[in-house]
């Protein structure tokens, strides 16, 4: 067996603190390391944020742009449609106001011929009023004839008479 003397132990001693030393020293590097990759990291993932933002805020822009001008177009569109509409529907009521001015005219000529005709109807109508109220006495004078040689004779003198009548006046029917 051996022996273990106090250099051994000291020597063990010796190592473990050199060891730890260097445990120590390497800790510390890798946490320099560590900290300079997490602040490159951080560096890195600000200036990644930062790029994505400015993608993110012109894109954003952009897409305001197309949409305002989208709008825009739109509206024009709309307006222009709506202006067409309006135009087709003046064009309509003024068809209709002309067509409906030509059947009032229309209308009017003919309710204004009907009383033209009207009148003359009422015109007849009260020249004839002298003649049906002579009809009873015309009836009454014809039932008093007792038979039809009787209203032969009658025929023949009125006839008659208008001839002569006729000639006197010089072959003139003019009153």
């Amino acid at each position: 067996m051996t022996t273990v003397t106090s250099n051994d132990i000291q020597e063990l001693k010796d190592l473990l603190s050199a060891m730890r030393q260097e445990n120590r020293e390497q800790m510390i590097s890798l946490r320099e390391e560590t900290r300079e990759q997490m602040t490159s990291l951080r560096e890195d993932t600000r200036e990644q944020m930062t790029s994505l933002r400015e993608e993110t805020r012109e894109q954003m822009t952009s897409l305001r742009e197309e949409t305002r001008e989208q709008m825009t177009s739109l509206r024009e569109d709309t307006r222009k449609q709506m202006d067409t509409l309006k135009e087709d529907n003046r064009q309509q009521i003024e068809t209709l106001r002309e067509e409906n001015n030509k059947q009032f005219i229309n209308l009017h000529k003919e309710i204004t011929e009907v009383k033209i005709i009207t009148a003359k109807i009422e015109g007849t109508i009260q020249s004839q009023a002298v003649l049906t109220q002579k009809i009873p006495d015309l009836i009454e004078k014809v039932g008093k004839l007792k038979n039809w040689k009787q209203i032969a004779i009658v025929a023949i003198t009125a006839f008659t008479s208008t001839t002569i009548t006729w000639f006197i006046r010089g072959g003139n029917l003019k009153p």
